[in-house]
């Protein structure tokens, strides 16, 4: 029963971390992540606290690591905190079914209702996942950039957490991927050149190298936005995990608000 419910939690926490496991890693983790527990429970002589808490946080982190291969704390921090929150809603909705839904009231201990019961809220909460992946999917615009011999279209990400500016203008910054701005020919002049400083998860203090670009459009849902003297930040990482967007958009940009930078809307 532990296997079924640790299959069900890292096949969600692939689907969330857009990472790629083998069946093999998933089954085989899962089958061995329930087989430790099982071994750690028994094992006499162990403080209750640690039993039930730290000790199966720590199979199920270094379990997860294994399947998925992750290869930073960040990362591991961040499965570990999906993993809590599936876990929670799982209990919560195992309780829902088993106090309040006809077939499954007062069924707890027969193993095949709690598998039921794990296999609805796993297609619960896959369905939860994909109603968020629509709502972030509906915050990606295209945008076109004209440089000084070409323009490309990318997909950018209207991120309103993104506060990036310029220090000497003050300016927003919009951050392509670098493998894309490469494509935009003549764009890397000398005197556009800006110096950007910033910060980002396990790094305090960075430095991302800018220029500025005559021109972005916007296409936005009923009417597009032209931006002209635009700075964009270059950043040698992918943007997005999964490809969906190469660009993150400033939403100070979007809103018209560049401040020192000509905005107008295009009919």
């Amino acid at each position: 029963m532990n296997f079924i419910m640790n299959l069900y939690l890292y096949t969600l926490l692939a689907k969330t971390m857009k990472r790629t496991a083998t069946r093999f890693r998933l089954i085989g983790g899962s089958a061995v992540g329930a087989s430790v527990f099982v071994f750690w429970i028994i094992i006499p002589g162990i403080p209750v606290a640690i039993k039930r808490f730290a000790g199966p946080m720590i199979i199920s982190l270094i379990t997860t690591a294994a399947i998925f291969r992750l290869n930073s704390m960040e990362l591991i921090g961040k499965a570990a905190g999906y993993l809590s929150i599936y876990a929670f809603a799982f209990g919560g909705i195992m309780k829902f079914l088993f106090s309040t839904v006809p077939v499954f009231r007062g069924k707890q201990e027969k193993i095949w209702y709690i598998l039921g019961g794990g296999m609805v809220g796993y297609h619960v909460i896959s369905w939860w996942l994909a109603q968020m992946g629509r709502k972030c999917r509906g915050n990606i615009y295209k945008v076109r950039m004209r440089g000084g011999q070409n323009e490309i279209e990318l997909d950018a990400l209207l991120d309103t957490g993104n506060s990036l500016r310029e220090p000497i203008s003050g300016r927003p910054v919009l951050v392509v991927e670098e493998e894309s701005f490469h494509k935009l020919l003549g764009a890397k002049k000398p005197e556009k050149l800006k110096i950007i400083p910033y910060r980002s998860v396990g790094k305090e203090n960075g430095i991302m190298e800018g220029y500025e670009i005559p021109e972005i459009i916007i296409k936005g849902r009923e009417e597009d936005l032209r931006c002209r003297k635009v700075i964009v930040g270059i950043s040698k990482n992918k943007v997005s995990a999964s490809g969906k967007y190469q660009m993150i958009l400033h939403p100070d940009l979007y809103n018209g608000m560049a401040g020192g930078q000509e905005a107008a809307v295009m009919k």
